[in-house]
């Protein structure tokens, strides 16, 4: 069993081995997110998972951050819609982030673009998010190697949680 002492030392060399890199992050972090254009947060949730979201980017746990922007892109574009008009097509409810991305673009709420990017998400939460019961998903491994090949400095994981960020930051600062 481990004591608070030993904790202590271990979390201080953690910090002290990580703080370049989350520094380097916090630097990335302030100049992706514009000083204009805040649109605001569809409720307490989006809020609180935006604050994850900029957490697990710093601090570096990637897969975190994929999977809490997808879901806070998810509650900010909702709540988005919320404030429209009633629309008795809509569902009551989703989890998907590629089908409000779809409401989103028909209201006139985002643009085509962040669309894209919102749906390339989903597809890396799925990746993340999806578990074979029969057997193990390939799916994974394939985008990891795939994008080994195609990326030249950087690790795979953390191209697809820049892209969640991106894509946070894009649903929270948008033109009103």
């Amino acid at each position: 069993m481990m004591d608070a002492d030993e904790a202590r030392a271990l979390v201080d060399g953690s910090n002290a081995q990580d703080a370049d890199d989350r520094t380097a992050r916090l630097v990335e972090l302030s100049e992706m997110t514009p000083s204009e254009g805040l649109v605001g947060f569809e409720g307490r949730v989006a809020e609180l998972l935006f604050e994850d979201v900029k957490a697990t980017w710093i601090y570096g746990c990637f897969t975190s951050t994929v999977l809490t922007a997808a879901a806070f892109c998810i509650q900010q574009l909702a709540g988005s819609i919320r404030f429209l008009r009633d629309d008795p097509h809509l569902p009551e409810e989703t989890s998907s982030l590629e089908g409000v991305a779809r409401l989103a673009v028909d209201r006139g709420i985002i643009d085509v673009s962040l669309q894209s990017q919102l749906v390339q998400l989903h597809d890396r939460v799925m990746y993340y998010g999806r578990a074979g019961l029969h057997e193990a998903s390939r799916e994974l491994d394939h985008h990891l190697l795939d994008a080994a090949t195609f990326a030249e400095a950087e690790h795979p994981l953390l191209v697809d949680a820049r892209l969640a960020l991106v894509c946070a930051i894009a649903v929270v600062h948008r033109a009103p």
